[in-house]
């Protein structure tokens, strides 16, 4: 049981042995070390591990590459094995929630890939998660994002899940995530006032606060 939660926690979790080895990490530790470089996790572990055996948690905004924390713990019981767990900024108060219309997001993804078709030869492959339809968002603006990723993209891979674990909090509320994830080759800054967006080495991330009915919120 413990092993399970461990493996999908939604923050990053690595054990290194003595000589910076990875031990163990769980899926979200996985991807997180594909993007950086395991030495220098390593040294900042080092660098602020306790002194006695035990563990030291501190809350303070870390980053390495792309990737940002708001604190972390590093615990050891013997020289021969050393922890750390990041812990995810699940809180994104500067998104707005203003000027929602009720959307099915695949059908406006849809809509992105034909019209960008028209204009330029793009592959695109869609792998949608069918669990959810519906929604209330800025509709013109995720479209805008859509239709700003897939310009001038040879092939674009599109992944659509709600996220488990994991919250955007506007306003004081919580509110699942849908993930969008975009693989490609990022050419630009994607910003936005309204959705969470991510960019890495092949891929946009955009997070939207999962908002099924219209009483949700003061503003629709």
């Amino acid at each position: 049981m413990f092993e399970f939660f461990i493996e999908y926690d939604i923050n990053p979790v690595i054990f290194f042995d003595s000589r910076g080895n990875v031990k163990y990490c769980n899926q979200e530790a996985e991807m997180f070390l594909s993007y950086v470089n395991v030495k220098d996790i390593f040294n900042f572990t080092l660098q602020n591990a306790p002194k006695d055996k035990g563990i030291i948690t501190v809350f303070k905004e870390i980053k390495f590459n792309d990737f940002s924390f708001k604190g972390f713990s590093i615990g050891y019981q013997s020289d021969e094995l050393i922890g750390v767990r990041f812990f995810i900024n699940t809180e994104k108060n500067h998104i707005s929630i203003e000027n929602l219309e009720k959307t099915d997001i695949l059908k406006l993804l849809n809509f992105a890939i034909e019209y960008i078709t028209l204009k330029q030869k793009t592959k695109f492959k869609i792998y949608p998660d069918l669990s959810f339809s519906e929604v209330y968002i800025n509709k013109k603006e995720l479209l805008h994002i859509f239709l700003e990723i897939f310009e001038k993209q040879s092939s674009v891979e599109i992944y659509t899940h709600l996220k488990v674990g994991e919250y955007l909090k506007i306003n004081k509320k919580k509110y699942p995530i849908i993930e969008i994830i975009i693989k490609c080759h990022p050419n630009k800054k994607i910003t936005s006032k309204y959705f969470e967006v991510t960019t890495q080495n092949d891929k946009y991330i955009i997070k939207i606060p999962f908002i099924k009915e219209k009483n949700e919120n003061n503003n629709t």
